[in-house]
């Protein structure tokens, strides 16, 4: 083969490599955005609705627990638990603060019982404290503080309701 030869077949070579190299191109940037819309469509479906973050009671919590006169609790806005109407659903004297409330048996995205998330706040909620029963209708606590020990009980009262007692 002649070296003519050999350069119009090398250079037909390139225009035709050229070619699929431009339509390989093509193809790969319509294969990225294929790819992308279809991983943008998955996403939207597989994202989950979120849901309201249940309301936190370490705050609440905290400040019953360190008040010095329950009786005080009942006009204190930093003492209202959430769901709680606390001049309707509590009770306080000076060495204890007594709620009840209906609860929400369904699950919240956490916790499938409301007892073992009033539990688990409650455990979280404080640094020094010793959770010492817990049974299916009851959780005790022991919350130490610099002056005092105050006993913190959630207990299931009947049909949908729940109680929570802090006494010292």
């Amino acid at each position: 083969m002649s070296f003519d030869r050999r350069l119009l077949s090398l250079s037909r070579l390139s225009r035709l490599s050229a070619g699929i190299a431009q339509s390989g191109r093509d193809a790969a940037l319509t294969a990225t955005a294929v790819l992308l819309f279809a991983t943008a469509a998955n996403a939207a479906q597989t994202t989950p609705v979120k849901q309201a973050e249940p309301a936190d009671v370490c705050p609440a919590l905290s400040h019953i627990v360190s008040s010095a006169d329950f009786k005080k609790l009942r006009d204190e806005p930093a003492a209202t638990l959430p769901g709680v109407d606390p001049i309707e659903d509590c009770r306080a004297n000076s060495h204890a603060y007594d709620c009840r409330w209906r609860a929400h048996w369904e699950a919240d995205g956490f916790v499938n019982d409301p007892l073992e998330e009033i539990g688990a706040d409650i455990a979280a909620c404080f640094p020094n404290v010793v959770h010492d029963i817990n049974t299916p209708t009851r959780q005790h606590f022991i919350v130490k503080t610099a002056d005092r020990r105050v006993s913190v009980t959630a207990s299931v009262q009947g049909q949908n309701e729940l109680r929570l007692r802090i006494a010292r």
